[in-house]
Protein backbone atom coordinates (compact mmCIF):
# COMPACT_ATOMS: atom_id res chain seq x y z
CA UNK A 1 0.00 0.00 0.00
CA UNK A 2 1.41 3.52 -1.14
CA UNK A 3 -1.31 5.68 -1.05
CA UNK A 4 -2.69 5.49 2.52
CA UNK A 5 -5.75 3.19 1.45
CA UNK A 6 -6.41 -0.42 2.66
CA UNK A 7 -5.73 -3.31 0.72
CA UNK A 8 -8.47 -5.99 1.13
CA UNK A 9 -6.93 -8.62 3.65
CA UNK A 10 -8.29 -10.73 6.25
CA UNK A 11 -12.03 -10.17 6.61
CA UNK A 12 -15.12 -10.61 8.71
CA UNK A 13 -16.81 -12.03 5.82
CA UNK A 14 -13.98 -14.69 5.37
CA UNK A 15 -14.27 -15.77 9.31
CA UNK A 16 -18.10 -15.99 9.29
CA UNK A 17 -18.61 -17.73 5.30
CA UNK A 18 -20.93 -20.82 5.90
CA UNK A 19 -21.25 -19.98 9.74
CA UNK A 20 -24.30 -18.37 11.41
CA UNK A 21 -23.10 -15.11 12.80
CA UNK A 22 -22.73 -15.09 16.21
CA UNK A 23 -26.19 -12.78 18.16
CA UNK A 24 -25.62 -10.35 20.45
CA UNK A 25 -28.66 -9.41 22.15
CA UNK A 26 -29.46 -6.49 24.90
CA UNK A 27 -32.00 -5.97 27.48
CA UNK A 28 -32.67 -3.27 29.79
CA UNK A 29 -33.77 -4.17 33.29
CA UNK A 30 -35.98 -1.90 34.56
CA UNK A 31 -34.32 -2.33 38.67
CA UNK A 32 -31.33 -4.34 37.53
CA UNK A 33 -28.20 -4.65 35.27
CA UNK A 34 -28.29 -4.06 31.61
CA UNK A 35 -27.88 -7.57 30.00
CA UNK A 36 -25.77 -8.24 27.30
CA UNK A 37 -24.85 -11.37 25.63
CA UNK A 38 -23.14 -13.21 22.19
CA UNK A 39 -24.31 -16.86 21.45
CA UNK A 40 -21.55 -18.49 20.00
CA UNK A 41 -22.56 -21.65 19.48
CA UNK A 42 -19.05 -23.67 19.04
CA UNK A 43 -17.83 -22.67 22.52
CA UNK A 44 -17.41 -25.63 24.88
CA UNK A 45 -17.66 -22.65 28.02
CA UNK A 46 -19.56 -20.17 28.80
CA UNK A 47 -18.25 -16.65 30.13
CA UNK A 48 -20.37 -14.06 31.96
CA UNK A 49 -18.67 -11.37 33.90
CA UNK A 50 -20.42 -7.98 35.32
CA UNK A 51 -18.93 -4.80 34.50
CA UNK A 52 -19.25 -2.28 37.71
CA UNK A 53 -19.08 1.31 36.69
CA UNK A 54 -16.88 2.72 39.26
CA UNK A 55 -12.87 2.42 40.03
CA UNK A 56 -10.37 3.87 41.66
CA UNK A 57 -10.74 7.82 40.31
CA UNK A 58 -13.93 7.55 41.86
CA UNK A 59 -12.75 7.38 45.73
CA UNK A 60 -12.03 10.00 48.10
CA UNK A 61 -8.28 10.34 48.40
CA UNK A 62 -8.63 8.96 52.42
CA UNK A 63 -10.86 6.29 51.02
CA UNK A 64 -8.16 5.47 48.04
CA UNK A 65 -8.26 1.49 47.06
CA UNK A 66 -11.74 0.92 48.36
CA UNK A 67 -12.83 -0.39 45.03
CA UNK A 68 -9.45 -2.76 45.11
CA UNK A 69 -10.34 -3.47 48.54
CA UNK A 70 -13.84 -4.75 47.44
CA UNK A 71 -12.00 -6.98 44.68
CA UNK A 72 -10.83 -8.99 47.28
CA UNK A 73 -13.32 -8.99 49.80
CA UNK A 74 -16.50 -10.35 47.45
CA UNK A 75 -14.96 -13.82 47.43
CA UNK A 76 -14.28 -13.74 51.44
CA UNK A 77 -18.15 -15.32 51.35
CA UNK A 78 -21.53 -13.96 51.03
CA UNK A 79 -24.75 -13.93 53.48
CA UNK A 80 -25.11 -18.14 52.05
CA UNK A 81 -22.33 -19.63 51.25
CA UNK A 82 -18.75 -19.32 52.70
CA UNK A 83 -15.21 -18.51 51.04
CA UNK A 84 -14.72 -22.28 50.12
CA UNK A 85 -18.16 -23.38 49.15
CA UNK A 86 -17.61 -20.69 46.33
CA UNK A 87 -13.95 -21.43 45.66
CA UNK A 88 -15.38 -25.76 45.47
CA UNK A 89 -18.35 -24.72 42.96
CA UNK A 90 -16.09 -23.47 41.10
CA UNK A 91 -12.98 -25.91 41.02
CA UNK A 92 -16.05 -28.78 41.07
CA UNK A 93 -16.53 -27.42 37.32
CA UNK A 94 -13.33 -27.22 36.28
CA UNK A 95 -13.55 -23.30 36.04
CA UNK A 96 -12.46 -19.90 37.29
CA UNK A 97 -13.51 -17.16 38.90
CA UNK A 98 -11.44 -13.82 39.31
CA UNK A 99 -11.82 -9.88 39.50
CA UNK A 100 -9.76 -7.10 38.22
CA UNK A 101 -9.91 -3.31 39.33
CA UNK A 102 -9.47 -0.69 36.79
CA UNK A 103 -9.49 3.70 37.61
CA UNK A 104 -12.94 3.60 35.86
CA UNK A 105 -14.84 0.29 36.13
CA UNK A 106 -13.83 -3.18 38.35
CA UNK A 107 -14.98 -6.59 36.64
CA UNK A 108 -16.26 -9.83 38.15
CA UNK A 109 -16.14 -12.88 35.92
CA UNK A 110 -16.65 -16.61 36.02
CA UNK A 111 -15.77 -18.80 33.14
CA UNK A 112 -17.67 -22.31 33.88
CA UNK A 113 -18.42 -25.21 31.14
CA UNK A 114 -21.69 -24.68 28.80
CA UNK A 115 -23.86 -26.32 30.87
CA UNK A 116 -22.82 -24.22 33.96
CA UNK A 117 -24.57 -20.19 32.63
CA UNK A 118 -26.73 -20.51 35.57
CA UNK A 119 -24.33 -21.27 38.36
CA UNK A 120 -21.85 -18.28 37.05
CA UNK A 121 -24.83 -15.97 37.00
CA UNK A 122 -26.24 -17.08 40.76
CA UNK A 123 -22.12 -16.59 42.06
CA UNK A 124 -22.02 -13.96 40.59
CA UNK A 125 -25.19 -12.23 41.81
CA UNK A 126 -24.33 -13.94 45.58
CA UNK A 127 -20.83 -12.02 46.40
CA UNK A 128 -21.91 -9.11 44.45
CA UNK A 129 -25.12 -8.40 45.79
CA UNK A 130 -24.99 -10.09 49.61
CA UNK A 131 -21.44 -10.06 50.75
CA UNK A 132 -20.86 -11.01 54.19
CA UNK A 133 -17.77 -7.94 54.41
CA UNK A 134 -17.00 -9.37 57.97
CA UNK A 135 -14.94 -7.41 60.12
CA UNK A 136 -12.43 -10.36 60.38
CA UNK A 137 -12.10 -11.08 56.53
CA UNK A 138 -11.34 -6.66 56.34
CA UNK A 139 -8.40 -7.59 58.42
CA UNK A 140 -7.32 -10.54 56.67
CA UNK A 141 -7.98 -9.30 53.44
CA UNK A 142 -6.03 -5.82 54.54
CA UNK A 143 -3.05 -7.90 55.71
CA UNK A 144 -3.02 -9.35 51.96
CA UNK A 145 -3.49 -6.09 50.13
CA UNK A 146 -0.50 -4.40 51.88
CA UNK A 147 1.52 -6.90 51.29
CA UNK A 148 0.35 -6.93 47.58
CA UNK A 149 1.32 -3.14 47.91
CA UNK A 150 5.22 -4.61 49.08
CA UNK A 151 5.61 -6.58 46.33
CA UNK A 152 4.68 -3.32 44.05
CA UNK A 153 7.06 -1.77 45.52
CA UNK A 154 9.64 -4.47 44.94
CA UNK A 155 9.02 -4.18 41.11
CA UNK A 156 10.44 -0.85 39.46
CA UNK A 157 8.56 -1.40 36.34
CA UNK A 158 5.22 -1.44 38.49
CA UNK A 159 6.73 1.78 40.88
CA UNK A 160 7.97 4.00 37.66
CA UNK A 161 4.83 3.25 36.32
CA UNK A 162 3.30 4.96 39.28
CA UNK A 163 5.30 7.84 39.41
CA UNK A 164 4.20 8.36 35.59
CA UNK A 165 0.87 8.28 36.26
CA UNK A 166 1.32 10.58 39.14
CA UNK A 167 3.03 12.99 37.07
CA UNK A 168 0.89 13.41 34.22
CA UNK A 169 -2.59 13.55 36.55
CA UNK A 170 -1.08 15.59 39.34
CA UNK A 171 -3.75 15.84 42.26
CA UNK A 172 -6.14 13.55 40.29
CA UNK A 173 -7.71 10.38 40.74
CA UNK A 174 -6.56 9.17 37.53
CA UNK A 175 -2.72 10.24 38.84
CA UNK A 176 -3.18 7.61 42.21
CA UNK A 177 -2.34 3.98 42.29
CA UNK A 178 -5.54 1.21 42.10
CA UNK A 179 -4.28 -0.10 44.81
CA UNK A 180 -4.48 3.18 47.41
CA UNK A 181 -1.70 3.54 49.72
CA UNK A 182 -0.37 2.01 52.86
CA UNK A 183 -1.66 4.62 54.72
CA UNK A 184 -4.99 4.56 52.96
CA UNK A 185 -5.23 1.13 53.18
CA UNK A 186 -4.45 0.62 56.99
CA UNK A 187 -7.08 3.43 57.30
CA UNK A 188 -10.05 1.74 55.24
CA UNK A 189 -12.52 0.08 58.13
CA UNK A 190 -15.48 -2.58 57.47
CA UNK A 191 -18.23 0.26 57.78
CA UNK A 192 -16.77 2.80 54.98
CA UNK A 193 -16.22 -0.22 52.79
CA UNK A 194 -19.66 -1.66 53.24
CA UNK A 195 -21.17 2.01 52.43
CA UNK A 196 -18.74 2.33 49.83
CA UNK A 197 -20.37 -0.79 47.77
CA UNK A 198 -23.88 -0.13 48.98
CA UNK A 199 -23.53 3.62 47.51
CA UNK A 200 -22.23 2.19 44.09
CA UNK A 201 -22.94 -1.19 43.63
CA UNK A 202 -26.37 -0.49 42.13
CA UNK A 203 -28.24 -0.83 38.80
CA UNK A 204 -26.73 2.21 37.21
CA UNK A 205 -23.31 1.04 37.00
CA UNK A 206 -23.95 -2.72 36.82
CA UNK A 207 -23.85 -4.49 33.39
CA UNK A 208 -23.66 -8.45 33.03
CA UNK A 209 -22.09 -10.14 30.18
CA UNK A 210 -22.30 -13.53 28.88
CA UNK A 211 -20.42 -15.03 25.90
CA UNK A 212 -21.00 -18.48 24.79
CA UNK A 213 -23.18 -21.14 24.66
CA UNK A 214 -25.70 -18.64 25.90
CA UNK A 215 -29.50 -18.74 26.66
CA UNK A 216 -30.20 -15.13 26.77
CA UNK A 217 -33.80 -15.20 27.95
CA UNK A 218 -33.16 -17.45 30.64
CA UNK A 219 -30.25 -15.47 31.47
CA UNK A 220 -32.71 -12.39 31.65
CA UNK A 221 -34.48 -14.14 34.34
CA UNK A 222 -32.14 -15.36 36.81
CA UNK A 223 -30.06 -11.82 36.43
CA UNK A 224 -33.01 -10.46 37.45
CA UNK A 225 -33.17 -12.55 40.48
CA UNK A 226 -29.82 -12.59 41.23
CA UNK A 227 -29.78 -8.84 41.22
CA UNK A 228 -33.20 -8.16 42.68
CA UNK A 229 -32.52 -5.13 45.10
CA UNK A 230 -29.90 -3.42 43.72
CA UNK A 231 -32.09 -0.80 41.60
CA UNK A 232 -31.67 2.99 42.22
CA UNK A 233 -28.75 4.47 42.97
CA UNK A 234 -26.10 7.04 41.07
CA UNK A 235 -23.53 6.97 38.64
CA UNK A 236 -20.19 8.62 39.46
CA UNK A 237 -19.74 12.44 38.93
CA UNK A 238 -16.19 12.91 37.35
CA UNK A 239 -14.21 16.22 36.90
CA UNK A 240 -11.58 16.28 34.32
CA UNK A 241 -8.08 16.86 35.30
CA UNK A 242 -7.64 20.58 35.15
CA UNK A 243 -3.70 20.89 36.45
CA UNK A 244 -1.00 20.52 33.93
CA UNK A 245 1.30 17.42 34.17
CA UNK A 246 4.46 18.76 36.45
CA UNK A 247 8.03 17.57 36.05
CA UNK A 248 10.17 14.88 35.69
CA UNK A 249 9.97 12.03 38.63
CA UNK A 250 13.18 10.37 39.72
CA UNK A 251 13.54 7.67 42.76
CA UNK A 252 17.08 6.13 43.23
CA UNK A 253 17.00 2.67 43.88
CA UNK A 254 19.62 -0.14 44.13
CA UNK A 255 18.37 -1.93 40.91
CA UNK A 256 20.36 -4.06 38.49
CA UNK A 257 18.60 -1.77 35.44
CA UNK A 258 17.72 1.78 34.79
CA UNK A 259 13.36 1.55 34.49
CA UNK A 260 12.46 4.69 31.61
CA UNK A 261 8.88 5.30 30.94
CA UNK A 262 7.70 8.68 28.93
CA UNK A 263 4.67 9.98 29.05
CA UNK A 264 2.11 12.34 27.27
CA UNK A 265 -1.37 13.48 27.98
CA UNK A 266 -3.81 12.43 25.13
CA UNK A 267 -7.46 12.24 23.87
CA UNK A 268 -9.81 10.77 25.43
CA UNK A 269 -11.51 7.55 24.44
CA UNK A 270 -14.50 9.19 23.06
CA UNK A 271 -12.53 10.71 20.87
CA UNK A 272 -13.55 10.10 17.05
CA UNK A 273 -9.55 10.16 16.78
CA UNK A 274 -9.35 7.30 18.94
CA UNK A 275 -8.82 4.40 16.55
CA UNK A 276 -6.65 6.64 14.25
CA UNK A 277 -3.82 7.31 17.22
CA UNK A 278 -4.16 3.43 18.72
CA UNK A 279 -2.74 2.73 15.04
CA UNK A 280 0.27 5.23 15.12
CA UNK A 281 0.76 4.04 18.64
CA UNK A 282 1.16 0.37 17.51
CA UNK A 283 3.76 1.74 15.09
CA UNK A 284 5.48 3.20 17.53
CA UNK A 285 6.61 0.77 19.84
CA UNK A 286 3.23 -1.80 19.49
CA UNK A 287 4.53 -5.19 18.15
CA UNK A 288 7.90 -6.43 17.04
CA UNK A 289 7.87 -4.93 14.03
CA UNK A 290 7.43 -0.85 15.93
CA UNK A 291 9.96 1.81 15.10
CA UNK A 292 11.28 1.60 19.15
CA UNK A 293 11.84 -2.50 19.06
CA UNK A 294 13.20 -2.36 16.10
CA UNK A 295 15.76 0.86 17.00
CA UNK A 296 15.74 -0.33 20.65
CA UNK A 297 16.26 -4.07 20.61
CA UNK A 298 17.04 -5.32 17.45
CA UNK A 299 19.56 -2.53 16.06
CA UNK A 300 21.29 -1.75 19.32
CA UNK A 301 20.37 -4.24 21.91
CA UNK A 302 19.54 -1.66 24.44
CA UNK A 303 16.97 -3.19 26.03
CA UNK A 304 15.57 -6.63 26.31
CA UNK A 305 11.66 -4.81 25.67
CA UNK A 306 10.34 -1.80 25.37
CA UNK A 307 7.21 -0.75 24.10
CA UNK A 308 4.28 1.97 23.74
CA UNK A 309 0.72 1.86 25.30
CA UNK A 310 -2.21 4.13 25.13
CA UNK A 311 -4.41 4.40 28.44
CA UNK A 312 -8.22 6.07 27.19
CA UNK A 313 -10.37 7.43 29.84
CA UNK A 314 -13.49 8.84 29.77
CA UNK A 315 -12.76 13.08 29.52
CA UNK A 316 -8.56 12.26 29.27
CA UNK A 317 -6.18 9.94 27.92
CA UNK A 318 -2.18 8.87 28.46
CA UNK A 319 0.24 7.84 25.78
CA UNK A 320 3.07 6.03 27.37
CA UNK A 321 6.55 4.18 26.58
CA UNK A 322 8.09 1.84 29.00
CA UNK A 323 11.90 0.36 28.59
CA UNK A 324 15.04 -0.79 31.01
CA UNK A 325 18.79 -1.06 30.37
CA UNK A 326 22.01 -1.60 32.47
CA UNK A 327 22.87 1.91 34.45
CA UNK A 328 25.29 2.87 31.97
CA UNK A 329 23.47 2.59 28.79
CA UNK A 330 20.63 4.90 30.03
CA UNK A 331 21.53 7.92 28.43
CA UNK A 332 22.32 6.42 25.01
CA UNK A 333 18.55 4.48 25.64
CA UNK A 334 16.99 8.47 26.20
CA UNK A 335 18.87 9.26 23.53
CA UNK A 336 17.43 6.63 21.32
CA UNK A 337 13.77 6.77 22.13
CA UNK A 338 13.10 10.53 22.36
CA UNK A 339 14.90 10.57 18.57
CA UNK A 340 12.02 7.73 17.39
CA UNK A 341 9.23 9.94 19.47
CA UNK A 342 10.82 13.10 17.62
CA UNK A 343 10.62 11.50 14.07
CA UNK A 344 7.24 9.93 14.47
CA UNK A 345 5.91 13.06 15.78
CA UNK A 346 7.47 15.72 12.68
CA UNK A 347 7.37 13.24 10.06
CA UNK A 348 4.45 10.72 11.07
CA UNK A 349 4.31 7.31 10.08
CA UNK A 350 4.90 5.62 6.49
CA UNK A 351 1.89 3.60 5.00
CA UNK A 352 3.27 0.12 4.97
CA UNK A 353 3.51 1.00 8.70
CA UNK A 354 -0.13 1.85 8.93
CA UNK A 355 -0.57 -1.14 6.88
CA UNK A 356 0.85 -3.85 8.86
CA UNK A 357 -1.33 -1.88 11.73
CA UNK A 358 -4.07 -1.94 10.24
CA UNK A 359 -4.01 -5.54 9.78
CA UNK A 360 -2.67 -6.58 13.06
CA UNK A 361 -5.70 -4.73 15.09
CA UNK A 362 -7.48 -6.80 12.82
CA UNK A 363 -6.28 -10.06 12.99
CA UNK A 364 -6.31 -9.55 16.92
CA UNK A 365 -10.02 -8.70 17.24
CA UNK A 366 -10.75 -11.90 15.22
CA UNK A 367 -8.53 -14.07 17.36
CA UNK A 368 -10.01 -12.94 20.02
CA UNK A 369 -13.03 -13.80 18.74
CA UNK A 370 -11.55 -17.78 19.58
CA UNK A 371 -11.78 -17.49 23.39
CA UNK A 372 -15.47 -17.18 25.53
CA UNK A 373 -13.54 -15.00 27.95
CA UNK A 374 -12.28 -12.42 25.08
CA UNK A 375 -15.77 -12.29 23.93
CA UNK A 376 -17.59 -11.71 26.98
CA UNK A 377 -14.46 -8.35 27.49
CA UNK A 378 -15.41 -7.06 24.28
CA UNK A 379 -19.17 -7.05 25.46
CA UNK A 380 -18.48 -5.80 29.12
CA UNK A 381 -16.01 -2.75 27.78
CA UNK A 382 -18.17 -1.81 24.71
CA UNK A 383 -21.54 -1.76 26.94
CA UNK A 384 -19.79 -0.35 29.87
CA UNK A 385 -17.67 2.42 28.80
CA UNK A 386 -19.09 3.09 25.29
CA UNK A 387 -22.96 2.66 26.23
CA UNK A 388 -23.07 -0.02 23.10
CA UNK A 389 -21.42 -3.35 21.91
CA UNK A 390 -19.71 -2.89 18.45
CA UNK A 391 -20.44 -5.41 15.79
CA UNK A 392 -17.23 -6.87 14.07
CA UNK A 393 -18.63 -5.67 10.70
CA UNK A 394 -18.32 -2.12 12.30
CA UNK A 395 -14.71 -2.75 14.02
CA UNK A 396 -13.56 -3.47 10.46
CA UNK A 397 -15.11 -1.08 8.79
CA UNK A 398 -14.10 1.73 11.05
CA UNK A 399 -10.29 0.22 10.86
CA UNK A 400 -10.25 0.74 7.02
CA UNK A 401 -12.15 4.04 6.56
CA UNK A 402 -8.63 6.14 8.56
CA UNK A 403 -6.53 7.43 6.39
CA UNK A 404 -2.94 8.20 6.71
CA UNK A 405 -2.85 12.00 7.32
CA UNK A 406 -5.33 11.06 10.32
CA UNK A 407 -2.99 9.43 11.71
CA UNK A 408 0.39 11.66 11.32
CA UNK A 409 -2.35 14.64 12.50
CA UNK A 410 -3.37 13.04 15.50
CA UNK A 411 0.16 11.60 16.51
CA UNK A 412 1.77 15.41 15.92
CA UNK A 413 -0.80 16.47 17.81
CA UNK A 414 -0.48 14.26 20.65
CA UNK A 415 3.68 14.49 20.92
CA UNK A 416 4.05 18.12 20.23
CA UNK A 417 4.27 18.99 24.01
CA UNK A 418 7.65 17.66 25.81
CA UNK A 419 7.39 14.32 27.17
CA UNK A 420 7.19 13.79 31.40
CA UNK A 421 9.85 11.35 32.24
CA UNK A 422 9.65 9.25 35.01
CA UNK A 423 12.79 6.95 36.25
CA UNK A 424 13.94 4.35 38.80
CA UNK A 425 17.11 3.02 39.31
CA UNK A 426 20.35 3.69 40.65
CA UNK A 427 21.41 6.40 38.59
CA UNK A 428 18.11 7.81 38.82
Amino acid sequence: MNDGTRKAGLTVEAVEAGQPPPTVRTTHLDDGPTVVSERWAGAHSVSVGVWVGVGSRDEPTAGAGASHFLEHLLFKGTERRSARSIAELVDGTGGEMNAATGKEFTAFYARLPADDQDLAVDLLGDVLCSPALRAADVETERRVILEELHLQEDDPADVVASLLDEALFPGHGLGREVLGTRESVEALDRDGIAAFHDRWYRSPNLVLVAAGTVDHDRLVERVATAFAGRGGGEVPERAAPEAMPCGNRALRRPTESVHLAWGWRSIHRHDPRRRALGLGVQVLGGGLSSRLFQAVREDRGLAYNVFAGLHLYSDAGALGVHAATEPDRAYELRQVVEAEVESVAEHGITADELEIALRGFEGARLLGLEDSGSRMTRLGNGQSLYGRVESLAEFVASLRAIRLGEVNAVLAEVLASASTVAVVGPSA
